[in-house]
């Protein structure tokens, strides 16, 4: 027995896109090869939702040190007895994927990062205190109340609170909401009027990172 769906359900893998994640791309496609297989093949219905639940963890900042060679074993047992065409063919990408683009995987497992700074556990998202004008849209709009501020004041994101759903970046007009990696801005703990936060000169950033690396 054999899923009805085939691959042509699977998204594409946009290799020229410079904003894409290959991490979070293989995460999508398993995504959609475990909610459209019919379950009854073991290797699609089990092999699908266990890679899944796996490249999910590495996004949220969870990987361990052993899932890269967990996640082939697994997509190679799935490419070559899995009994539906559309779970082969996810698999057969995924690998491809995983051993072309090596070190972005091997970053997100062990260091937590991500290039692109597309997956949730790899960033946080702050508001630019040199940008924000106090308008107060970003802090209307956040389903969870993570963000602090009033008319006039630079808003702050709590970081414990904030979803990452990324409606603040889009309603904000002076595209003040920000991600950040490993590197954080410095920023105020607690909104303080607009105008009155001074940051760092780019000399004064480049001298603290030196004396970060002498400490290491």
């Amino acid at each position: 027995m054999t899923c009805k769906a085939n691959s042509a359900v699977l998204p594409k893998w946009q290799e020229s896109d410079a904003n894409a994640c290959v991490v979070d791309y293989c995460k999508n496609l398993m995504d959609t090869a475990r909610k459209e297989s019919c379950g009854k093949c073991v290797l699609c219905r089990e092999g699908t939702w266990q890679v899944y639940e796996i490249i999910k963890d590495i996004t949220e900042g969870n990987g361990q040190s052993e899932d890269f060679e967990l996640l082939l074993e697994i997509l190679e047992q799935m490419d070559k007895n899995a009994k539906c065409e559309m779970s082969r063919t996810a698999a057969s990408i995924c690998i491809d994927l995983m051993k072309a683009h090596e070190e972005e995987w091997d970053k997100h497992i062990r260091r937590k990062r991500c290039s692109n700074l597309v997956c949730k556990g790899t960033y946080t998202v702050y508001v630019d205190p040199q940008l924000c004008d106090g308008c107060g849209k970003c802090l209307e709009s956040c389903p969870h109340g993570a963000i602090a501020g009033k008319a006039g004041m630079i808003h702050v994101i709590n970081p414990n609170m904030c979803s990452k759903s990324m409606i603040c970046m889009s309603v904000c007009p002076k595209g003040a909401i920000k991600k950040a990696g490993a590197v954080k801005p410095k920023l105020p703990s607690e909104p303080v009027p607009v105008g009155s936060f001074d940051q760092p000169s780019a000399g004064q950033e480049g001298e603290t990172m030196m004396r970060r690396r002498r400490r290491r």
